[in-house]
């Protein structure tokens, strides 16, 4: 089975959004591969970083597992059979709101 991994952030200040690239992320948390990243490590990052900023920061990972999934014609296909979002909202060095779903989480959305 396959796993993709993503993380991404937006800062939102006065001045606008600003993208957070993983790359960046991973280096502020001094970690080298996505997979070592952990929850409490991505949400430090976003109270400090919306506390540098003293703005409003979302922080997200998306863990897409992959596989065979059977379909009624007998054969299979190769899809995402799992997933997990995780979410983290932090305004002014304050966590707002952290969160685990099973499908990409909506709320990332009106950031984007």
């Amino acid at each position: 089975m396959d796993c993709e991994i993503s993380i991404a952030g937006r800062i939102i200040s006065r001045e606008g959004k600003r993208a957070v690239s993983q790359g960046e992320i991973l280096a502020a948390i001094g970690v080298y591969a996505v997979t070592e990243a952990s929850e409490e490590a991505l949400a430090e990052f976003c109270r400090i970083t919306s506390d540098k900023y003293g703005c409003e920061v979302y922080v997200w990972m998306d863990r897409e597992e992959y596989g065979n999934e059977n379909v009624f014609n007998g054969g299979s296909d190769y899809t995402v059979v799992n997933e997990v979002c995780w979410l983290c909202v932090c305004e002014s060095g304050k966590e707002k709101a952290r969160e685990r779903t099973d499908h990409w989480n909506e709320k990332i959305e009106k950031i984007l």
